[in-house]
């Protein structure tokens, strides 16, 4: 609610629990083209990446619950999709171009629920 005693909301950041940094990064950066902002640990156990203004992180066997599920809504899904299947993700519900959603997992089996959605929004 606005005006909350907390003030503003200004970001929500998702905690994916993942099992190999390296292959996440290589996934979301490389294949969804988010930006890697940073890795921390030695070894790197935790990793900042960002699309656009949106930040997710990533766990090595920590922080979150394997099979989260997540919400993209993308201004170009069918694109995005097309990217997908040419570097052989895991598309678990393709996309129908009727304006409804696809789905697809990640190396870990986080389940990304996508959505078109006008850049307006």
């Amino acid at each position: 609610m606005p005006g909350s005693t907390g003030g503003a909301l200004v970001h929500i950041n998702p905690i994916l629990n993942v099992s190999d940094l390296q292959a996440s990064i290589k996934f979301y950066t490389e294949v969804l083209d988010f930006e890697l902002l940073g890795t921390f640990g030695y070894p790197a156990d935790f990793g900042i990446i960002r699309w656009d203004q949106h930040e997710i992180y990533l766990c090595v066997n920590g922080q979150g619950q394997p099979g989260t599920w997540l919400a993209l809504f993308v201004s170009e899904p069918a694109a995005l999709c097309d990217r997908l299947v040419a570097n052989d993700a895991e598309v678990l519900m393709p996309y129908a171009g009727d304006g409804g959603e696809f789905r697809v997992a990640d190396p870990d089996g986080h389940v990304l629920r996508v959505f078109p959605s006008s850049t307006e929004e």
